[in-house]
């Protein structure tokens, strides 16, 4: 059970840290962690550090634990260092009980993190409250757009969508774009598209693209296609077919055989 949880985290982790990392590419800002990285000294060391009282040497043996799928050690280790003071390893474990169903302690450790302004813990807890049926958490991700998160941006963004507000949805996407978010810069490009305004399109989707957004790297080779630029849109077919789009996968074939009769 535990590690089937674990699991869970990992993988909930990872989808968070790949989301955030595409907008740091998206802005220049490429040297960024994953959410459990391995930390740079070996497991022995550490151990020395955390019992000669160092805060980030029991963060760390709770990533190493997490890394290698041993939840309690984990638990224990964040646990240690978030009552040392480490606001970082109560970001962790609010994800750890968030996942393993215990709202509570979840809450409690989210407010930690975001009282102390760990990065991204006021988005990922105004989602936590949403999902809790708490209005408090509408206010508390409207706060966190408006003080530049991006993901928190796109999430209104969403949200707006799916109420069917599109003028904010726009608004929106469109801060979320120009604060890094792949994900804003290809719903602009979407819009731009649907307007005939194909310059923005354009611009927005290679954006997107940038940052390694299958979806933005097929319709702009759509787009380049389109206005006859066969040798750009097949790299870019072929850049979205290498990132698992089996549409630009076909799409370059039928491409290359097109440009081979020519």
């Amino acid at each position: 059970m535990y590690l089937v949880l674990l699991v869970v985290i990992v993988l909930w982790a990872g989808r968070q840290w790949s989301i955030r990392r595409q907008v740091r590419q998206l802005t220049g800002e490429v040297s960024v962690e994953p959410p459990f990285p391995a930390p740079d000294r070996p497991g022995a060391e550490l151990r020395a550090a955390a019992a000669q009282g160092e805060v980030r040497a029991m963060l760390e043996l709770g990533d190493l634990a997490a890394l290698e799928r041993d939840l309690p050690q984990a638990q224990s280790w964040w646990t240690k260092a978030t009552e040392a003071g480490d606001d970082l390893a109560a970001y962790r474990l609010a994800d750890l009980h968030q996942a393993l169903g215990d709202a509570e302690k979840a809450s409690a450790h989210f407010r930690r993190a975001v009282e102390a302004g760990v990065p991204g813990a006021a988005n990922d807890y105004a989602l936590f409250l949403i999902g809790q049926g708490d209005d408090a958490g509408h206010g508390l991700l409207l706060r966190a757009a408006e003080e530049g998160d991006a993901l928190a941006m796109y999430n209104l963004a969403s949200q707006a969508a799916e109420r069917g507000d599109a003028r904010e949805k726009e608004r929106w996407s469109r801060a979320s774009a120009e604060a890094g978010h792949p994900e804003g810069a290809y719903a602009l490009g979407l819009l731009s598209y649907e307007r005939g305004d194909l310059g923005q399109a354009e611009t927005w989707y290679r954006a997107a693209a940038a940052a390694q957004h299958s979806n933005a790297m097929f319709n702009l080779g759509l787009l380049l296609r389109e206005r006859g630029d066969f040798e750009e849109a097949e790299h870019w077919y072929g850049r979205a077919a290498a990132a698992g789009d089996a549409r630009a996968a076909q799409n370059l074939v039928l491409l290359r055989r097109r440009r081979h009769r020519l």
